[in-house]
């Protein structure tokens, strides 16, 4: 019967990642970690993030442009590889805390239309980048300060989602080759991984498929109900 939840969750995480470009973090680690060690879901996810953000760039590849964000790309490697390191040798429960303290206050900013005008300079995309790499390496929860950062970019839906795609997409490989070296993969993984692909794939294909017949406005308050009943979870998960 897990496996059924675990389905359910990935495939929500993943509709929700097709529709707006992120979120599927956001929605399935809190909920997976009611079932799952935070210790395993970080490394199944990476594989399985990895899978959604190449199908994703595929889809989009004409609306990629990476040219403008290289700070951003470089410094999420850096961020991620210290999550990995953190992952590995630290409780991460109160990290796990202030993660979805944040979400939680990021969805309420986002669902009262709050943003924040900021430049595209090195090194707010450096801050940014290395916030979100940290987050995505210890957590899968690497969504929000990039999320932010781009929406005060104003850039169209379209263009929003394939950077978003492309910096995800470099994060999971990064994650995947440090638990690959890490040793964290092994034989014993082959079920829930198979599980989560068929998951994120189904989830990410159809919601690509019908982010166009929707409203905007309808799917951002859609993404942002889920976002924070899943911060929620985290946070009373984490608490007690």
């Amino acid at each position: 019967m897990d496996y059924l939840y675990i389905f359910m969750i990935m495939f929500s995480g993943a509709l929700l990642q097709g529709i707006t470009g992120f979120g599927s973090g956001l929605f399935a680690v809190p909920l997976l970690s009611l079932l799952l060690p935070l210790t395993l879901i970080t490394p199944l996810l990476s594989v399985v993030n990895l899978v959604m953000a190449v199908h994703l760039c595929w889809l989009l590849r004409h609306y990629v442009n990476i040219r403008p964000w290289l700070p951003l790309l470089a410094f999420g490697i850096v961020g991620s590889l210290l999550g990995n390191f953190i992952l590995l040798h630290y409780n991460v429960s109160l990290l796990q805390l202030v993660m979805a303290l944040f979400v939680l206050v990021v969805a309420l900013l986002f669902w009262f239309g709050v943003q924040v005008n900021t430049r595209a300079s090195a090194p707010v995309q450096a801050l940014t980048g290395l916030l979100a790499g940290l987050g995505n390496g210890a957590l899968t929860l690497g969504g929000p300060p990039v999320v932010l950062f781009l929406t005060s970019q104003r850039l169209d839906r379209l263009a929003f989602r394939a950077t978003l795609s492309c910096f995800f997409l470099i994060m999971a490989a990064t994650n995947v080759a440090s638990f690959t070296v890490q040793q964290r993969y092994h034989i014993g993984l082959v079920n829930e991984l198979s599980v989560l692909l068929v998951a994120v794939i189904s989830g990410a294909w159809l919601g690509h498929h019908i982010s166009a017949k929707l409203s905007d406005q309808l799917f951002r308050k859609i993404s942002l109900v889920l976002v924070m009943l899943a911060a929620l979870l985290a946070l009373i998960k984490a608490w007690f």
